[in-house]
C-alpha cells in the first residue's frame, strides 16, 4: 500500500494507538520503526502524549526522548550503519503527515544540496548573516 493511501484510511492517530509497535519503552515515549521508511532501518521516537510541538514537552518527556534517540543511533551502529540524520518537524503547520510529534532517525540519509524550494542551496551573503543574527538576538 502506498503511504498516501494509508494516510487516507486513518481515522485515529496511529502514534496514540501504539499497539505492539514499541521496540523500547520509556515512561513517556517509545522507539519504533517507520511503517513508510525513507531508508531501511528508519526508526521513530514518539512521545506517548499527543502533542505537535517539542516546546510543550515536559522535562521527563525530553529526557526519555533523548535516551531513546541515543538508543536508536546505537542500534543502527550495531547494524553497521555509521551515519544517520535525526529529524523533527515542529508545530501544526510543519508539513507533518501525522499530526503527532515524532523524531525520525534515518540511516544514511543525505539532506541534500537543495533548499525548501527545490533550488540549489547557496551560501548566505554577509548582509544576510548580519540580518539573521540580529533577528535571532532580538528574539532571545
Amino acid at each position: 500500500m502506498l503511504y498516501t493511501a494509508y494516510l487516507k484510511k486513518l481515522t485515529t492517530c496511529p502514534f496514540c494507538d501504539k499497539g505492539d509497535r514499541q521496540i523500547i519503552r520509556q515512561k513517556s515515549a517509545y522507539l519504533t520503526y517507520a511503517k513508510a521508511p525513507y531508508a531501511p532501518y528508519h526508526l521513530l521516537v514518539i512521545p506517548k502524549r499527543h502533542t505537535q510541538s517539542f516546546l510543550s514537552l515536559t522535562k521527563t518527556e525530553n529526557a526519555d526522548i533523548a535516551k531513546l534517540l541515543h538508543a536508536g543511533v546505537k542500534i543502527l551502529h550495531k547494524l553497521g550503519i555509521k551515519n544517520c540524520s535525526i529529524l523533527v518537524r515542529d508545530g501544526a503547520g510543519a508539513e507533518k503527515s501525522i499530526k503527532h510529534l515524532h523524531y525520525h532517525i534515518i540511516p544514511n540519509h543525505r539532506i541534500g544540496d537543495l533548499d525548501i524550494h527545490g533550488e540549489q542551496r547557496r551560501i548566505l551573503t554577509e548582509k544576510e548573516i548580519t540580518n539573521f543574527i540580529k533577528k535571532i538576538k532580538n528574539n532571545l
